[in-house]
């Protein structure tokens, strides 16, 4: 005899008292989203029922702090890890052009890093699930010890938190494009010049995030929190010049500057 009213298997992943308070909302919810749907249906619905209750397990959900943190962070950590991608191709693509030969690009590496790039292109359109469910995916082969930039798994590790069903804000999506593309530069130019560094040391490291810093605070809803998520997102970079105590006084100071900068750029509210 089929059930005439079907209720999700992943429903008690929920913790109880999330489950007491709203699993007859979830299980309506489920009824009228598989309501005459196919089997194929019923599983990618069960599926998110289940990723939402592990987020709301976990306290990673929209409602929680570490949730609307990996909101705010996923796009400067996709733009991060975007520009990884993108400079370890730049010069295996660059050999390649030159040489001919196809050897660069043949290693296990090169699919993740384009994985890489095809996540960040999709949430440049706006399809942030997609781009999410494809760094999941990546997160794979990555901990299966792919030979790839290991900066690569927190980076991602944090679009897959993101909470499902929402978008990062504006400021944000619009900036985080410009984060990749600043930290990838130095690596293009070291391809057409054909050399391992292009020579800009501290500028090409802490630059992007710098401006990205500035630009962010000057907004008129430029929070700490964005800042923090800027500096995620430009981590594997700010990191390496902090291996000294005067690399890391010269990183906290230009990036506090950046951020200074930008706060005192901010446009002041008129009096009521």
């Amino acid at each position: 005899m089929t059930d005439a009213q079907p209720s999700p298997r992943a429903l008690p992943l929920y913790p109880r008292r999330y489950r007491d308070l709203h699993g007859a909302e979830i299980q309506e919810m489920y009824r009228d989203a598989v309501e005459g749907a196919g089997r194929r249906a019923r599983y990618l619905e069960e599926l998110d029922i289940a990723a939402h209750a592990i987020r709301v397990r976990t306290r990673t959900s929209g409602r929680h702090r570490i949730g609307r943190f990996a909101l705010t962070a996923a796009p400067y950590a996709l733009a991060g890890a975007s520009a990884l991608a993108a400079a370890h191709l730049t010069p295996a693509v660059a050999e390649t052009v030159t040489t001919g030969s196809t050897a660069a690009l043949r290693h296990g590496g090169t699919a993740v890093y384009t994985a890489v790039l095809a996540a960040g292109v999709l949430a440049c359109l706006g399809r942030w699930p997609h781009a999410r469910a494809l760094g999941a995916i990546t997160l794979v082969p990555l901990a299966a010890g792919v030979g790839a930039d290991a900066w690569l798994i927190p980076l991602l590790a944090v679009l897959v938190l993101m909470p499902g069903g929402a978008a990062p804000s504006g400021p944000d999506r619009r900036l985080a494009p410009v984060l990749a593309v600043l930290s990838w530069l130095p690596s293009l130019g070291a391809a057409v010049l054909g050399v391992s560094d292009p020579g800009l040391g501290m500028v090409g490291q802490l630059g992007p995030a710098a401006i990205v810093l500035a630009v962010r605070a000057a907004a008129h809803d430029g929070r700490v929190r964005h800042a923090v998520a800027v500096l995620v997102g430009a981590a594997p970079w700010i990191v390496t010049p902090t291996a000294s105590p005067a690399g890391l006084a010269v990183v906290g100071v230009v990036l506090a500057l950046g951020h200074g900068f930008g706060r005192a750029a901010r446009p002041r509210r008129a009096a009521a």
